[in-house]
């Protein structure tokens, strides 16, 4: 087992800081704590809160991109469904939420490095889901044209938004079972 840096700890305790309180919700002091390090050695490594934030939105952007890149397109479209749902509904009612959801709420605040990340983050997310639903076989064939309410790219943001929504009211209800509706409308939409 290899020990983390300073600094991919100090990346790893923002990404739950974020995810739990948001960008303005903490202070250098309060990763300082939780790594047990000097401020100063944290300005060492990000040289201000901003740099701090686009390594971990970065980082963050990172890992969940490559989950969602690496399922597997081969399996039926309802396994790839549930497959990307597995990690929104593991997090659903816990005490933190998806960190990019958490900092669109803040958007104001926050630098355009940041903005770029965010949005790409979204895209990559929705031309995912379009991409998927594209596929859907509708009678015996993959088609466009199926019978869903909204063409693939319109359901997919409208999915995308219903499970970022999903996790804030699944945290202010402590129910993870919020996020269950958002979770039927993909699958809902995926059946044959």
């Amino acid at each position: 087992m290899t020990t983390q840096s300073v600094r991919e700890q100090l990346l790893e305790h923002t990404l739950v800081l974020v995810r739990q309180r948001g960008f303005n919700g903490f202070s250098y002091r309060d990763l300082a704590e939780k790594v047990g390090v000097k401020t100063s050695s944290i300005h060492y490594y990000f040289p201000s809160k901003e740099d701090l934030l686009t390594a971990a939105v970065t980082e963050y952007s990172a890992r969940i991109s490559g989950y969602v890149r690496d399922i597997d397109t081969s399996l039926p479209v309802a396994e790839q469904a549930r497959a990307y749902l597995r990690p929104w509904q593991a997090t659903a009612g816990g005490d933190a939420i998806c960190l990019v959801g958490m900092l669109s709420t803040e958007t104001l605040l926050l630098p355009e490095a940041v903005h770029r990340i965010l949005k790409d983050f979204y895209r990559l997310n929705e031309s995912w889901l379009t991409r998927l639903l594209e596929s859907v076989p509708r009678n015996g064939r993959a088609t466009q044209s199926h019978a869903m309410p909204l063409p693939p790219q319109s359901m997919a943001q409208a999915v995308f938004g219903a499970l970022q929504n999903g996790l804030v009211v699944a945290r202010l209800f402590g129910a993870p079972q919020r996020i269950e509706a958002a979770s039927d409308l993909l699958m809902a939409s995926v059946a044959a």
